[in-house]
């Protein structure tokens, strides 16, 4: 923007100069408003990157037709396109826009929605365009964006000019018309074939330019959000953070569409409709003069653009009267898509665990649970239907007395022979347009309502996710050194601060074997995942070794839904072993029908059982071969006899790994030789320490 506003300002210094020396002949306010310009410019720069781009295009818009003005006046270019030339009610027009965007920067609701938009247009990643006759540009992903946007905004512009200039055709071509000029009528007829195939062509590179902008930016914008949710456990905290990002799935699936999409189509529109405000407001002003006639005793002549005022009156009274109405369909949109999602979070549910509702006969429970989730969408619906009822009751009939309100208000001038047809068509067109662009907020309120409440749905996830990312990974301070496993002063809390389980003084050596024992509920697998660095919530310290590779599988392994192969080596990149490694590992873990099946694509936490899925996740670690690995009752759906002989080959094949489990059963002990136990301390908390290995009790 600094280059900009620098232009612009030496601009604006030069015409003043040119302006006291005598070398141009134009009004003081010409460069006056170029000097406002570059003072916008300047301004901007602390603002966010979208309002400055827009600012940026607005000006170079100003700098343009201010060229053009000048070669204009000095005779330079052919007068045959003058019509078509900007005018110095468009230089004015880009200083008035500028200023407005630069306004519109300190409201809360544009600051939510470009903290959304910015990051895209600040991408620094290398983005690929496919041109036409199969060449391929590749740039940075914010230059793209910038080039499209300001590409949509030149069309909006060009497409502006091809209406003003039909709605000119309108009155020579209706009063060639009235006036049976033939000659006349076919030329016009001609005249307006070719603005309305321009105006076509505009219409649909428009169209196919903004959908290409919204998925890319859609992309992008996913992108960023998955790797939000997913980067370091983020995901994980932000779960445990409690309901401050509902449905994420939603917030990336459906919301990040749904923002793509409307932010660009209503930037346009609304860009179209002041650009198209403006331009008709000036027609319309100076049409005003033309319908000379009393009305209740009061001579329309002496009210100057009475025209304006008329539909200027009719808007104002219809966008305050649709926020009215309409203000509550914010809340309403904002709660409908939160039940749409939990109602199909509760069917997918079902879905996954269908063996288990059937085997505790839970279809009942799960029917009532479903309804009651839809009946929550049921209601939420009425409500929507009712205010949008009434917003549709008052917008239907501003819309429908809006076509015929210009006639009536034109007609007496036109019956009494003071204007011709042409001219009252024009006139109706132009006070069409300018009541269009003043009432865009009364036709779209529902379409804003629906916006606002995805704007700050995203807002809320955006702002979770960034608290989970400011979050430590744990409070718990961890360190990387030596090659021992040390916990001191460790204790580790729950979300509410109340303590579960502390770890004083403990030290795990390398190639140890060690069993962790306790009560159910005395926080076993909470001090693994403080072990791991995903429990953020405790004080201590922990000292993991040093460059070593650690492994945790819990008691319920993942399996992502792909082939075979990938679900075993999950999470490595695809081709990380060889197939006959894979084998060799699924063959280790008594797995051998699954070795002919690696190519096949399955929900395998659904098509294995319990065990299967335990051993395959046992396969993973085979494969990885960690130096520590964590073993969070990763056998308890195996019988004793499987589970003694998974133990064995894990002895056997990873002979120098650290193994730490925790486990119930009384055969554990025989493939550890060192056991932590957690006791309840006379405070209720349960401490880990040293324990002989021996047998453990029943139950």
């Amino acid at each position: 923007m600094i280059p900009i506003a620098i232009t612009a300002g030496a601009a604006g210094l030069a015409l003043a100069a040119a302006r006291i020396s005598g070398l141009i002949d134009l009004p003081p306010y010409v460069f006056l408003l170029t000097i406002v310009a570059a003072i916008v410019a300047w301004l901007s720069r602390p603002t966010s990157t979208l309002i400055r781009a827009i600012i940026g295009f607005l000006v170079v818009w100003h700098l343009t037709a201010l060229a053009i003005l000048l070669l204009n006046e000095a005779g330079r270019i052919p007068e045959a396109l003058g019509p078509y030339l900007p005018t110095r009610a468009s230089i004015l027009l880009s200083v008035i826009f500028a200023l407005a965007v630069y306004g519109l920067s300190f409201v809360g609701t544009i600051r939510q929605i470009t903290k959304l938009a910015d990051p895209f247009f600040e991408a620094r990643d290398i983005g690929v365009v496919q041109l036409p006759f199969g060449l391929t540009l590749r740039m940075q992903e914010r230059w793209v964006a910038h080039a499209l946007l300001y590409i949509l905004l030149v069309i909006n512009i060009a497409q502006v000019l091809a209406t003003v200039l039909l709605n000119q055709w309108n009155n020579r071509f209706y009063t060639a018309l009235q006036q049976r000029a033939e000659a006349t009528f076919w030329v016009e007829l001609q005249y307006f074939t070719v603005v309305a195939f321009l105006w076509v062509i505009l219409a649909v590179y428009e169209l196919y330019l903004t959908q290409w902008t919204q998925m890319r930016w859609r992309r992008w914008m996913t992108g960023k959000l998955t790797g939000h949710w997913l980067d370091d456990g983020g995901h994980y905290r932000m779960r445990l953070q409690g309901n401050q990002a509902d449905n994420p799935d939603q917030r990336i699936a459906e919301d990040v569409r749904m923002f793509t999409e409307n932010t660009l189509a209503l930037m346009i529109r609304f860009f179209s409709a002041i650009l198209s405000l403006y331009a008709f407001v000036l027609i319309l002003w100076g049409l005003s003069a033309s319908f000379k006639y009393n009305v209740l005793g009061i001579d329309l002549e002496s009210i100057p653009g009475y025209l304006v005022y008329a539909a200027l009156f009719v808007a104002v009274f219809g966008t305050v009267c649709a926020h009215l109405i309409g203000r509550k369909l914010i809340g309403i949109n904002f709660l409908r898509q939160r039940y749409e999602a939990d109602f199909r979070y509760s069917l997918v549910r079902v879905r996954e665990n269908d063996e288990q509702i059937a085997l505790l006969k839970g279809e009942s429970a799960e029917a009532q649970g479903l309804t009651r989730r839809f009946g929550n969408i049921v209601a939420n619906w009425f409500d929507y239907m009712k205010y949008t009822k009434r917003l549709t009751w008052f917008t239907s009939f501003v819309n429908q007395g809006s076509v015929i309100f210009p006639f009536v208000l034109l007609a007496p001038a036109y019956f009494s022979g003071a204007v011709q047809l042409g001219s009252l068509t024009q006139t109706a067109g132009a006070f069409g347009r300018v009541e269009s662009a003043l009432l865009i907020f009364t036709n779209l309120y529902a379409s804003l309502a629906d916006y606002k409440s995805v704007v700050d749905r995203l807002t809320g996830f955006e702002r979770s996710a960034a608290t989970a990312r400011l979050t430590p990974a744990a409070s718990i301070a961890t360190e990387r050194d030596g090659d021992h496993l040390k916990l001191a002063d460790l204790s580790v809390t729950l979300p509410d601060g109340r303590q579960l389980v502390s770890a004083p003084d403990l030290t795990v050596k390398p190639g140890d074997r060690v069993l962790v024992t306790g009560p159910s509920g005395s926080g076993k697998s909470t001090l693994f995942r403080a072990i791991a660095g995903i429990w953020p919530h405790g004080t201590g310290t922990i000292v993991s070794p040093s460059g070593a590779e650690i492994m945790l599988l819990p008691q319920r392994p993942y399996f992502p839904v792909a082939s075979l192969r990938d679900a075993v080596t999950y999470p490595a990149e695809r081709g990380a072993y060889s197939d006959a490694e894979i084998v060799d590992a699924l063959e280790a873990m008594n797995l051998p029908a699954l070795t002919t099946r690696l190519d096949e694509e399955a929900a395998w936490h659904q098509t294995l059982s319990g065990g299967e899925q335990q051993r395959l996740a046992l396969a993973r670690a085979l494969l990885c071969k960690p130096d520590w690995l964590f073993l969070d009752e990763a056998t308890a759906a195996i019988d004793e006899t499987g589970e003694a002989a998974l133990y064995k080959a894990l002895c056997d094949r990873l002979p120098n790994a650290t193994i730490v489990s925790i486990g119930h059963r009384s055969t554990l002990v025989n493939f550890h030789d060192r056991r932590i136990h957690l006791v309840k301390d006379e405070t209720g908390l349960h401490v880990a320490a040293d324990a002989p290995l021996m047998p453990l009790a029943k139950g």
